[in-house]
């Protein structure tokens, strides 16, 4: 099998307020993660928000490889369901031979939990966790009263 060499996870807001709606874009390589947030209509508590961390680490490495693992697994499931009122993820990888596969789902974030909780590990701390990121996880202490 080719190795992967870059991951891009694009994601949306789905049905919403356009207030609040977004697209993002989350693209991940063996040495650099970068993500780009970009709201509809820009506002205070909605902004443009871009960032990229480029590293050596070999911790980082390991991560990626097993998030290249599991994106893989991602792309050969097949689709049983589909959830209407939700925003598109999108999953594209490009392979060391530069040919590139590509997969759209209509599912809530925790469909993919196992996958995004080893991303997550890959964002740099001072920064939110990507929307396209965000599982129900995210928001249990939300919840707590």
């Amino acid at each position: 099998m080719v190795d992967i060499i870059r991951i891009t996870i694009k994601g949306g807001s789905g049905y919403c307020s356009v207030d609040e709606a977004y697209e993002d874009k989350l693209t991940i390589s063996c040495n650099e993660i970068r993500y780009e947030y970009t709201p509809v209509i820009e506002s205070e508590t909605n902004i443009h928000r871009k960032w990229v961390y480029k590293t050596t680490s070999p911790a980082f490495q390991v991560l990626y490889k097993k998030t290249a693992d599991a994106i893989e697994n991602i792309l050969n499931q097949d689709d049983a369901s589909f959830c209407t009122d939700i925003g598109v993820t999108s999953f594209t990888v490009t392979y060391a031979d530069k040919s590139k596969r590509e997969k759209t789902f209509f599912f809530p974030g925790d469909y993919f939990i196992e996958c995004y909780s080893i991303i997550k590990q890959m964002v740099p701390g001072c920064e939110y966790t990507p929307a396209v990121l965000l599982t129900s996880e995210d928001y249990e202490d939300d919840n707590k009263v």
